[in-house]
């Protein structure tokens, strides 16, 4: 036997002997450690979710716990009033902003409370009758001793939707006092808490005493059907729960249960952070079959690289016992199309000699010039990628205006908090300019009803009196049956403001201004009038000529009358628009002039 193939031999031995040693110790550690791994990751995504379940439920307790504490609210729920207005005021001026501030701002279904007071019953409380105050729920809560219970899911009467409480007893300022409060969430909330997780596996939250609260694995339908105020019995899970006794016995742990198809992992765990929630358990089954495919993943890939390994160990052993001729020859025909691959040609090295340091050297060199040009290439991309990115900051900043909705929305809750803090004078104002935000953003086309555009100059001259106080009065003198006609949006509101400024602002004494319609001719005429400082004649000459102004160039005054005045004659034609009547010292009148009988002039019907 040649001495060649004897070297073969005994190297290939060699290396089946080791390689195999290795392979086997590499694939059960392997597997150990992705089996501990993913059980490790399947704890800590537990222990998320019962604290992301723990965070949810703490902010409804907050809710229930802010009404326990405010002794504002207490006073205005808890009061005998003399007359139901008195009960109305507080409740439509106080009690109802705090609940609308605390819907807007947090994930509730709804929030009742229970009171004795037949004074102060509303949409939201209600009166404690016999039915109620035989129920079960309301003996459970009055009997609480932990600060409040949650209840067991329950349908919504009008949809069925699921849905779960947390009721409290509302006595911090009266020990006497059998009030509850009721917080309403949708059962949804809670499973979209693990709506990802539970894709792959199984979740619940129990009850200490073990009624279910959520089982990903029920659909939503299968809730039975009960009234909003009193809740079922404890809903079943969607399968019997292995090792109930178990999980509620204990503080946390896990353990392997098999129901005859599938293997689980079963881990569960215990909130403790505080009394209402003290005992409640949040429970996973992974399935182990979820494990196999990434244990397959590894036993594969340490077969393959098994494989290659001997491959590549039996080739190299071969080589090298060819000599070292084939080396130098593959050296050379990878230096020939080093440019034609692209700089991708390397040589495979071999050995400590120099016939791998040329090879290395070569592979080097071949490493480095793909570099170089991969740098000025990527250099090139960055400079391109940055023109694009300052495009879209630029773009972006142009979408990112204030949006009118938010500012609605922000005013809402400044009233809110003020009304809340009994400031009802700003809260006023602020309401009201909440209010003409809210009619600005109405969507519509171009006309509205005249009762519309009256509402708004109503909210307009309010806060206008706000701000001047007893600077002027105003009165809307216009027949009911004339307010249906549908007129141009936000026509009449220029004028008014034209009369506050010239008019009314500058005038040293108390003005009064006042808004008529009458028709005439199949024409409405409405009238914006004040009885301030009034127009000199040459000024009003001056007046009239910018509203036929058509360039839009002759002054940047009156700029609001003109657009009107424009806005009607290419609305209804030169007929009409706007006429002004001034006597300097008594009035000043403007007039518009619309049809009755065209599209935008019409009645509603």
């Amino acid at each position: 036997m040649k001495i060649r193939t004897k070297l073969i031999a005994a190297n290939l031995f060699i290396v089946l002997f080791l390689l195999g040693s290795l392979s086997y110790v590499f694939l059960k550690r392997s597997t150990d450690m992705a089996y501990e791994t993913i059980m490790e990751n399947n704890l800590l995504s537990l222990s998320q979710v019962g604290s992301n379940l723990d965070n949810k439920l703490q902010s409804y307790e907050e809710i229930a716990n802010t009404l326990f504490l405010n002794s504002a609210l207490d006073a205005a729920v808890e009061a005998k009033y003399d007359d139901l207005r008195d009960a109305y005021r507080e409740y439509f001026n106080y009690y109802q902003p705090f609940v609308s501030a605390v819907q807007t701002t947090k994930d509730i279904y709804h929030l009742y409370q229970y009171t004795t007071n037949p004074m102060f019953v509303f949409s939201n409380v209600f009166l404690i009758d016999d039915e109620i105050a035989a129920s079960e729920w309301y003996k459970a809560t009055l009997s609480s001793r932990i600060g409040g219970h949650w209840t067991a899911p329950y349908p919504n009467p009008v949809d069925k939707e699921p849905l779960f409480s947390f009721r409290k007893r509302m006595n911090n300022f009266n020990p006497a006092s059998e009030r509850v409060v009721s917080v309403e969430i949708k059962l949804k909330v809670l499973r979209d808490l693990v709506s990802e997780e539970s894709k792959s596996k199984r979740f619940l939250f129990l009850y200490p005493d073990g009624t279910m609260l959520v089982d990903t694995a029920l659909p939503e339908s299968a809730y039975p059907a009960a009234l909003h105020d009193v809740p079922s019995a404890a809903v079943p899970a969607a399968a019997p729960v292995p090792g109930l006794s178990r999980i509620l016995a204990e503080e946390s742990g896990d353990f392997a249960y098999e129901d005859g198809k599938d293997t689980y992992r079963i881990l569960f765990k215990t909130l403790t952070s505080r009394n209402a929630v003290k005992g409640m358990k949040v429970v996973a089954f992974v399935p182990v079959t979820e494990l196999m495919p990434k244990i397959e993943q590894l036993r594969t890939l340490a077969i393959v690289l098994f494989v290659i390994a001997f491959a590549a160990s039996a080739l190299l052993i071969s080589l090298i016992s060819v000599g070292l001729t084939r080396r130098l020859t593959e050296l050379a025909y990878r230096m020939k199309r080093l440019h034609k691959d692209n700089f991708e040609s390397f040589v495979e090295v071999r050995g400590r000699d120099e016939v791998a340091q040329l090879g290395e050297m070569f592979n080097f060199m071949v490493r480095r010039l793909r570099e170089l040009i991969g740098e000025v290439y990527q250099s090139e991309l960055n400079r391109k990628e940055n023109e694009l990115r300052t495009k879209e900051v630029e773009l972006y900043a142009l979408q990112t205006q204030i949006n009118p909705h938010f500012l609605f929305n922000v005013l809402n809750m400044i009233r809110g908090k003020l009304l809340i803090a009994g400031d009802r004078e700003n809260a006023k104002v602020v309401g009201l300019l909440a209010k003409s935000f809210r009619m600005m953003l109405k969507r519509g086309g171009p006309t509205i009803t005249l009762a519309e555009e009256l509402e708004f100059i109503d909210i307009y001259l309010q806060i206008q009196q706000y701000r001047f106080g007893d600077k002027f009065a105003y009165e809307i003198a216009i027949d009911a049956g004339l307010q249906a006609i549908r007129v141009p949006k936000l026509c009449i509101q220029p004028l008014v403001e034209n009369a506050v400024t010239h008019g009314v602002e500058l005038h040293p004494e108390r003005s009064t201004i006042w808004i008529k319609g009458e028709v005439e001719g199949g024409k409405l005429l409405l009238t914006v009038g004040d009885d301030g400082l009034g127009i000199q004649a040459e000024r009003l000459a001056e007046i009239r000529g910018w509203l036929e102004e058509t360039d839009g160039l002759a002054s940047d005054k009156h700029i609001g009358l003109r657009n009107v005045h424009r806005r009607l004659r290419q609305m209804y034609g030169d007929g009409y628009g706007l006429t002004i009547e001034s006597e300097i010292g008594l009035r000043t009148e403007i007039t518009m002039t619309i049809p009755l009988d065209h599209e935008g002039g019409e009645r509603d019907a």
